[in-house]
């Protein structure tokens, strides 16, 4: 190589970095990234302290990284490059075949266990003052779809069905366990009963949870052929697309289905206003259209439902994480209150709580993966 040749070259590189910088540097810094579904780092606030423990430098380089010019675009093409070299997966994301995305599932067995136990001692405390204590538990998507899987990807996560079988074994003498995998295998070839891009179930899924736990109760589930499908959107982009990163992944579709109900009412813990619907449609607009079920999660909410038939006067504590979300409309068919408390914000004493509240049910609602990892079921004791 000339001299004259190295020299242009170095001057076109270092005039390519300097543009961007300068660019980076005086552009309005953005808070939130649509993209990838997460809060950007900001520029840090300098004190001595900080860069002498080097918190700082680390500070201002997360924000260097975050605020670079068209960040969206380098973490795209950057996404685009891995699967055209053939990786199949990324941020733990598998891509897998007909358009989903499948999150790689591992858990510590040292978790599950304690989890076990702290629903159990629950369960122990407060199955006498309760007609029926359920545990229902949703497993992930590839426990359905598992042929759909990259041909690597079963080698290198946990299956759920056995899992899922182990915790209903461990708990049967204290809580009644619902699968609802009979009902969701039976309908996986007809209709969508998961999002391609999320990790919820549609509430096409939903509803046949709610058919296991109906059948379950003795309850007579409404025929999904009488509800009102309603087509919500056709651009929901869920939490899987988010980590993946991979832009050519087609939109999901977001369907309601609404029951017949009787006049009702949601009131959430700690706001003024009550609403008259479970559905929040202004999240349509923003970036997490699942949102549209109760706009998202709360510590507590109360819904009543104004049944005028007696066998609909009883009440329910759901205990919940957001897979709950498109399923207590269905349940709302067969009683008048209902409670929802989700665990990751409520960390209230329970059994004073429902000394004071109450119910004749209690259910647990949750996704395998919730309480496989998350240490939240200590909240319950």
């Amino acid at each position: 190589m000339t001299r004259r040749r190295a020299l242009f070259i170095t001057i076109c590189f270092v005039s390519y970095v300097a543009v961007l910088g300068l660019w980076s540097a005086f552009k309005p810094d953005r808070t939130l990234s649509d993209f990838e579904n997460r809060v950007l780092a900001q520029f840090p606030s300098f004190t001595l302290e900080k860069l002498w423990n080097g918190k700082y430098t680390e500070q201002l380089e997360n924000y260097v990284v975050d605020q670079f010019i068209n960040r969206d675009m380098w973490v795209g093409i950057k996404a685009d490059l891995e699967r055209w070299s053939g990786k199949q997966e990324n941020n733990q994301v598998f891509f897998g075949e007909k358009g989903y995305l499948f999150e790689r599932f591992t858990a510590s067995d040292q978790m599950l266990q304690k989890n076990i136990e702290h629903i159990r001692r629950f369960a122990e405390r407060q199955r006498e003052h309760a007609n029926h204590l359920s545990l229902l538990l949703v497993p992930n998507a590839q426990t359905l779809y598992p042929e759909y899987l990259p041909r690597y990807a079963s080698s290198t996560e946990q299956a759920q069905e056995p899992m899922l079988k182990d915790i209903m074994g461990e708990l049967k003498g204290s809580i009644t366990p619902i699968s609802p995998i009979e009902q969701l295998k039976a309908h996986k070839e007809q209709q969508d009963i998961y999002f391609h891009t999320d990790h919820h179930w549609t509430m096409r899924g939903a509803y046949y949870g709610y058919e296991a736990y109906a059948k379950a109760l003795g309850l007579v589930p409404t025929p999904i052929e009488k509800l009102n499908s309603q087509l919500l959107s056709e651009d929901f982009y869920g939490t899987y697309y988010t980590k993946a990163n991979n832009r050519h992944v087609s939109p999901d579709k977001l369907e309601m289905l609404e029951p017949s109900l009787p006049p009702y009412t949601v009131c959430i813990e700690g706001e003024a206003a009550c609403s008259n619907s479970f559905y929040h449609l202004e999240a349509l607009k923003e970036r997490d259209q699942y949102k549209i079920f109760f706009n998202g999660n709360f510590p507590v909410v109360n819904i009543h439902v104004e049944h005028s038939e007696k066998d609909k006067h009883r009440s329910i504590v759901v205990f919940k994480d957001s897979y709950a979300n498109a399923f207590i409309p269905f349940l709302a068919q067969h009683y008048s209150d209902i409670q929802m408390i989700d665990l990751r914000y409520f960390q209230l004493n329970m059994d004073r709580y429902l000394a004071e509240h109450k119910v004749d049910d209690i259910l647990l609602l949750y996704s395998v993966t919730t309480v496989a990892k998350d240490d939240i079921f200590k909240w319950l004791n």
